[in-house]
């Protein structure tokens, strides 16, 4: 009785352990994927981690500043850009700012005339052209001293704009500029003014 005790342990010992082999082998070596399923598996594995992307280089390319480029644009503008022509007339907005006050010979004040093309502002020797060969043109051309300003130069008067010297007066001496219109009742509303001028080039 004893001994078919054992046996009957031994035997029930060994079929659970038979199917605790057999279940877990299918529970550990089923990984879900129905064409891989039962092959060998080995819980001691571990992916090695995907390499680092290295960071984009930089772009070190220079990105000019919005403001330097519309000073330099402004500079060759009046520098070497058309002069066009215009009604003359005081204004805040043709104030000398920074660009100008910062980059531009400062020539000191001057004592602001107007004139037009008439025989009574230009006489008869002259009448409608300039001393360089020009057409007076209002909002172009201004009458100098060569002495102080040569002829051809470009000149920025404060308040009232870029200029080009292409006409002298004789009156027109010293620390005076005579500015073109075009009839002579503008000119005699304008009458008289000071404003500091600039030499442009």
């Amino acid at each position: 009785m004893k001994n078919l005790s054992v046996k009957t342990i031994l035997r029930g010992f060994s079929a659970f352990a038979l199917c605790a082999s057999l279940s877990m082998g299918s529970a550990l070596a089923y990984n879900g994927d129905p064409e891989l399923a039962y092959t060998d598996w080995d819980p001691t594995h571990v992916s090695a981690p995907a390499a680092p992307v290295p960071p984009a280089a930089p772009d070190t390319t220079p990105v000019p500043a919005p403001v330097a480029v519309a000073v330099k644009d402004r500079l060759n503008q009046l520098k070497t850009g058309d002069v066009i022509p215009r009604t003359v007339q005081k204004s805040t907005a043709l104030a000398a700012d920074s660009v100008i006050t910062s980059n531009f010979k400062n020539l000191g004040s001057f004592r602001l005339s107007f004139y037009c093309s008439c025989e009574k502002c230009s006489g008869t020797t002259y009448a409608g052209k300039t001393k360089v060969g020009t057409t007076i043109t209002e909002g172009r051309t201004i009458a100098v001293d060569p002495s102080v300003i040569p002829l051809g130069s470009r000149v920025y008067i404060n308040g009232y704009g870029l200029f080009i010297a292409e006409d002298i007066g004789s009156a027109i001496k010293g620390q005076k500029i005579d500015i073109a219109v075009s009839d002579h009742d503008h000119a005699y509303e304008l009458g008289i003014d000071n404003a500091t001028a600039y030499l442009v080039s």
